[in-house]
């Protein structure tokens, strides 16, 4: 039984690499950035963007009042008819009925694959000014209103309603996702708060974390079930739990940076734009940033970024007026635990007799609180690194289930650790997996 059990833990690690092996790039030992812009409309500005459902990006151009479209290897088509003159698009998103979905002046719009236009009218409010938008959990799509301060909601037929209450006059909602809570959730940049919307329209404000000059614009779900926001006033990456439990990090960002957009990314990392920095910045789970700005062009002004179908991170430059493309995507080995006891590992070998080494990140959490006499750890996400190539000791799963991770740098930033985990057969029930600390030690140097 118990090498059963293993033997099934293996086979459906190596299963999920075969069948998404295709579906994931080849990760090399340098980020590589590329621009493009054949094809733009000339000073267009992108704005927004997002991975369409036919397998290529989807890009706003508030300048130039289009909607584009650019497949993995760099062709650019811009649809403009059925858009009024200074409609100025600015976010987009997928739909729950495979089109795609954008905002503009006074109106929410809808793109089909093939570029057909439709625009429906936000109603009755006095001035509206729709901002970001994203698909909910009830089948609509929910956006951000800083004209009419307050949050909108449209079904895939076109009908809209806004929801103010629980907004102040301050108010200025900017960025919005969908959480793991089943709601959603915005920034609200006028009152340097975090929102949280329920699909009936129920409003919810946090702000006790964020200091008086902080300025969230936007906001993605986490691979560590939390939501994470960049703060541009601020100059920093905050994180808040669905719970409401807020912190900011700034250590390791350049003053002033800008920090704009921000994604989940297929490494188990946020990854973000720098406005005023020019920059594509990753932050760890834990906290730890690295910046990337080679291959940009000065001034450039990223905003918008999302990961691709392709497995890549692409961006719009707002300023450079060109769409960016983020390749070779990897961090470094060194795990991390943070403050909420997410163990992130960036790097995790595996040996199998018949694939040969597979490589993955993955994601625990630690559970004391379920297991007080053992000290366990929960694994929560995992994913495929395919082809990589290390320039320092990754983590090793053994095929006992045992894991050995040469670094982990603790939640003060400063201390290193070398720990074993060992695979708990007695936990791991209901679909759960579970690791036992079995030892652990202090890295010198």
């Amino acid at each position: 039984m118990k090498t059963f059990r293993y033997s099934g833990f293996i086979a459906c690690f190596s299963f999920f690499y075969l069948f998404t092996g295709l579906l994931l790039p080849d990760f090399a030992n340098i980020q590589t950035e590329t621009e493009f812009s054949s094809g733009l409309t000339a000073n267009c500005n992108p704005r927004g963007i997002t991975s369409g459902p036919d397998g290529n990006l989807w890009f706003t151009e508030d300048s130039g009042n289009s909607i584009g479209r650019i497949t993995p290897s760099g062709v650019i088509t811009v649809f403009s008819s059925g858009l009024a003159p200074n409609s100025h698009p600015w976010g987009i998103t997928s739909g729950p009925d495979g089109n795609l979905w954008f905002t503009v002046v006074d109106g929410i719009g809808r793109i089909t694959p093939s570029g057909v236009i439709t625009v429906f009218s936000a109603g009755p409010a006095k001035y509206s000014f729709p901002t970001e938008i994203t698909a909910g959990p009830d089948g609509n799509l929910w956006f951000t209103d800083y004209g009419a301060i307050a949050i909108g909601r449209i079904t895939p037929s076109g009908v809209i309603t806004f929801f103010s209450i629980g907004l102040t006059a301050d108010s200025c909602p900017w960025g919005i996702t969908a959480g793991p809570d089943g709601n959603l959730w915005f920034t609200d940049y006028g009152t340097s708060a975090i929102g949280r919307i329920t699909p009936s329209g129920v409003i919810t404000r946090f702000s006790s974390g964020l200091g008086a000059y902080s300025g969230p614009m936007a906001i993605t779900s986490g691979p560590d079930g939390n939501l994470w926001f960049t703060d541009y006033d601020a100059g920093a990456v905050g994180r808040i739990t669905p719970s409401g439990v807020i912190t900011e990090f700034s250590a390791g960002l350049t003053a002033n940076s800008g920090p704009w957009g921000i994604t989940s990314g297929p490494d188990g990392n946020l990854w973000f734009t720098d406005y005023d920095g020019g920059a594509i910045g990753r932050i760890t789970p834990s906290g730890v940033f690295t910046v990337f700005s080679t291959g940009l062009t000065a001034n450039s002004g990223p905003q918008g970024i999302i990961t691709g179908p392709d497995g890549n991170l692409w961006f719009t430059e707002y300023d450079g007026n060109a769409i960016g493309r983020l390749t070779d995507i990897r961090t470094g080995c060194t795990a991390t635990l943070d403050q909420s006891l997410i163990l992130n590992i960036p790097y995790l070998s595996y040996t199998d007799p018949i694939s040969g080494t597979l490589s993955y990140w993955a994601n625990f959490v630690y559970e004391t609180a379920t297991f007080p006499s053992f000290t366990p750890f929960k694994l929560t996400t995992f994913g495929i690194i395919n082809h990589p190539s290390f320039s320092c000791a990754a983590s090793t799963l053994y095929s006992d289930l045992s894991i050995h991770i040469p670094d982990v740098l603790s939640p003060d930033g400063k201390t290193h650790w070398w720990v074993d985990l060992k695979y708990s057969p007695t936990l791991s029930i209901n679909g759960n997996v579970y690791f036992l600390v079995k030892e652990y030690g202090l890295v010198s140097n």
